[in-house]
């Protein structure tokens, strides 16, 4: 639908429109609100994009540029923030709306000239394809990562990174990289991250993870050995029973990574077996 520019702008003349400014993918959290601030009224004079249709209402985003994002802040008084810190306050159709927005934004931004020929690129396609003057065309890429639950047992498998809240937890991941593949991989971060030898990957589950723009591909799998050694990427990485792990959850002692994404997906659905 997003090549139907004609239907789209006559569909805003009788649906409601929602309009998210992004500026270098981050949105604005006004104090108080359960989510980030959205326009009935596009903000942005070059870079608006068609997110969808949700609840039979369009959504856009609307990349600002530096001028236009600090009118914004100083009309509301607050400033661009970054996803990763309001994550657990949004609930699921939000929460997927700022990732959207966000890594369409951060594409935009990053592809202003083409990668060819050098020459401007303009959008088209609803803000989803970019297009030089000499018709070079470019989309959306994707940086493919996994992520992966491993269990031994009642146990599973959790660690944190040195740049993380405290007491926050997940399960590990890390980037695809050239030459290997998705299972390589899996191997791979599991072993460098925790020194743990794995069989069974089975996958789970995927969703979309642009810091900046990744796709987190999800898997399950199993513990053939259970001696932990970190490498200078991770702060901490232990063995968690399952109810132990229930246990410190509720009472505030671990946080899990937010609602909607497939890391606590992976774990609820562990936890969820021994009910």
């Amino acid at each position: 639908m997003r090549d139907q520019v004609q239907r789209i702008n006559q569909l805003k003349n009788f649906k409601k429109c929602h309009y998210v400014p992004v500026y270098k993918g981050n949105h604005i959290y006004p104090k108080g609100s359960d989510g980030f601030y959205i326009s009935s009224t596009s903000l942005s004079e070059t870079s608006t994009g068609f997110l969808g249709i949700l609840n039979d209402e369009l959504w856009f985003s609307c990349g600002l540029t530096g001028t236009e994002a600090e009118q914004l802040e100083n009309e509301l008084g607050v400033r661009f923030s970054s996803l990763r810190q309001y994550a657990l306050s949004l609930n699921d159709d939000l929460a997927h709306i700022a990732l959207y927005s966000r890594g369409l934004d951060l594409w935009q931004r990053h592809r202003r000239y083409c990668s060819i020929c050098g020459t401007q690129n303009e959008l088209e396609s609803s803000g989803h394809k970019m297009v030089c003057e000499n018709g070079h065309e470019q989309f959306p890429h994707i940086e493919p990562a996994i992520i992966v639950l491993v269990t031994r047992g009642d146990a599973c498998l959790l660690g944190r990174k040195h740049s993380w809240p405290p007491n926050v937890y997940s399960s590990l991941a890390g980037f695809v990289e050239p030459g290997e593949t998705i299972e390589d991989s899996v191997h791979r971060e599991v072993y460098e991250e925790s020194n743990i030898r794995i069989s069974n990957v089975q996958y789970f589950g995927s969703q979309p993870w642009p810091f900046p723009s990744s796709l987190m591909l999800a898997f399950t799998a199993e513990a053939l050995t259970g001696d932990i050694r970190l490498n200078d990427e991770m702060e901490d990485v232990q063995w968690f029973e399952r109810d132990q792990l229930i246990e410190w959850v509720e009472q505030g002692a671990v946080t899990l990574s937010p609602r909607f994404s497939v890391a606590n997906n992976l774990i609820r659905n562990f936890l969820e077996k021994g009910a």
